[in-house]
């Protein structure tokens, strides 16, 4: 749990520094620098493994930061920041019901919490669709990341079960390998006429993002997934939103609704408690990788 909550703090605070210090630099780059930047942090420590081991950790990575990352840039050409930002409410349900089909343990509570989370994540993020037009292009998008998201961090969790090493560190940068394969074929292309324009402080902060944001939290963010419940790692899947509007309100001084902040922040609270009793099936795994 401790890995889970550290990893939405950093992620809250990088919506903020995207937002105000990325703009004009085309997404995919910005994915594919990421993913170079995630490689480079764990190649230190990389040892080999089984041949087919190392294929299915790219595989997983091509799908869950890979596929993720350009699935979900690519919908910003069709759908404001906002909406981009609502439409990832989803992602708890798909890990619930892809996490319940796998281990054949869905229970009302995990649904009860995953739709408690969204609803609590929509709440925050809502504002309004009067007079909207919903590109149905943007939203399968997002879908199409959510599920890469959901569906990754639960073959991740599946596969490390059966992999034997005494650190979960050296064997991380193939997941990494293959979400940069992914990312290079759109990355390159776009970054070729701008890469030269790009400031210090914006290459400081794409390295940040590399290095800790992707790099670090999306390691912090698998082992600590293996260690909750399904439906607690639904919730906490969404509780970057909360923390990304009080990041933006006490850091970055841009506006929120505190009303909206406070009932999003309450239903999220439910969803906790509602798996408060539910037992960890991945607690029982005694391997510390560190």
């Amino acid at each position: 749990m401790p890995a889970l909550l550290i990893t939405s703090l950093v992620w809250a605070i990088s919506f903020g520094l995207i937002g105000n210090h990325l703009t004009g630099i085309p997404s995919d780059f910005v994915s594919m620098v990421r993913m170079a930047g995630a490689l480079l942090v764990f190649l230190p420590f990389v040892r080999k493994i089984p041949a087919g081991h190392a294929l299915l950790l790219a595989a997983i990575g091509a799908v869950q930061f890979g596929a993720m990352y350009l699935c979900y840039t690519a919908a910003f050409h069709y759908l404001p920041s906002w909406q981009v930002a609502v439409f990832t409410v989803m992602t708890p349900i798909y890990i619930v019901l892809i996490g319940g089909i796998i281990h054949r343990q869905l229970t009302l509570r995990h649904i009860a919490a995953a739709l408690l989370a969204a609803g609590g994540c929509a709440a925050i993020l809502w504002k309004g669709w009067s007079g909207t037009d919903i590109s149905g292009k943007g939203f399968l998008l997002v879908q199409i990341s959510n599920i890469c998201f959901a569906a990754g961090q639960l073959a991740y969790s599946a596969l490390k079960r059966s992999i034997v090493t005494q650190h979960e560190r050296s064997v991380f940068a193939y997941a990494y390998a293959g979400a940069l394969l992914v990312t290079l074929p759109t990355g390159i292309p776009s970054g070729s006429g701008c890469w030269q324009s790009i400031t210090a402080l914006q290459w400081g902060v794409l390295a940040y993002l590399g290095a800790v944001a992707s790099g670090l939290c999306f390691f912090l963010w698998n082992y600590g997934a293996r260690r909750v419940t399904p439906g607690r790692l639904a919730v906490m899947n969404n509780l970057k939103i909360p923390l990304a509007a009080l990041s933006s309100l006490l850091i970055f001084g841009e506006h929120a609704n505190l009303s909206m902040l406070i009932t999003g922040c309450l239903l999220m609270s439910a969803a906790f408690l509602a798996t408060h009793h539910t037992p960890a099936r991945q607690a029982q795994d005694k391997t510390n990788p560190r």
